[in-house]
């Protein structure tokens, strides 16, 4: 059953499309002064992390979210993820980011931060000359540097590693013209974080190995 109704009102607001142009409607605007002095907004959620990392911003935390958003869907549909990314050891897709991208990333984190999770505890057992291998992914070299990197923004200790293939983020083992080891390539070296670290029995690994279970099509 349907019922249509007329409006025979010569003085209705429906005549004049108020109850279906929207853009008849007036809308509260509020002023960006106004906007600034509440918390709890995504502004305010910007400049709290800007007080923490000074390189960041709301365009580009946006386009990184989008990013992942977009790794995660090409991993559910079995495609290639993109370089930037890969799985961790809990099959989860993560941003290849734990190690220091020496020409873009500064991390600035506060001191509170930095000594609870970066400071001398967290290399504990990390020695130079050990091997080792790197998460995400199972990335395997040797210890070269353990310590504080003062031109690195970051704060805290750090570990150097000299990777057995170029797997690294583009460094040698120097920061800021300040040599702390010598890898034996750009891509040779990273600076990791020592939670991302194990050390122990790591041999060095022939690249053919993770290929010889596998068919050619699957190459």
């Amino acid at each position: 059953m349907t019922i249509h109704c007329i409006d025979t009102d010569p003085n209705s607001g429906s005549r004049g499309g108020a109850y279906e142009d929207t853009s008849l409607v007036e809308r509260y605007v509020m002023s960006d002064e106004e906007y600034n002095k509440r918390t709890g907004t995504l502004r305010d959620w910007g400049r709290q992390r800007k007080k923490d990392d000074p390189n960041f911003s709301l365009a580009k935390h946006a386009k990184q979210h989008g990013e992942l958003m977009e790794a995660q869907r090409q991993a559910k549909m079995g495609l290639e993820l993109p370089k930037d990314f890969e799985f961790d050891n809990d099959g989860n897709v993560v941003r290849k980011d734990e190690e220091v991208d020496l020409a873009t990333e500064r991390v600035a984190l506060s001191k509170t931060d930095v000594e609870s999770n970066y400071g001398a505890e967290s290399v504990e057992g990390i020695e130079v000359g050990m091997r080792c291998q790197v998460s995400p992914g199972t990335r395997r070299g040797s210890i070269a540097y353990v310590g504080k990197i003062t031109e690195l923004g970051g704060g805290g200790h750090w570990v150097g590693v000299i990777f057995d293939e170029p797997v690294g983020n583009g460094n040698d083992g120097m920061v800021n013209k300040k040599r702390y080891f010598q890898a034996p390539g750009p891509k040779y070296g990273g600076f990791i974080r020592g939670k991302h670290v194990m050390v122990g029995d790591f041999p060095e690994q022939d690249i053919m190995d993770e290929f010889e279970d596998e068919s050619e099509d699957e190459l």
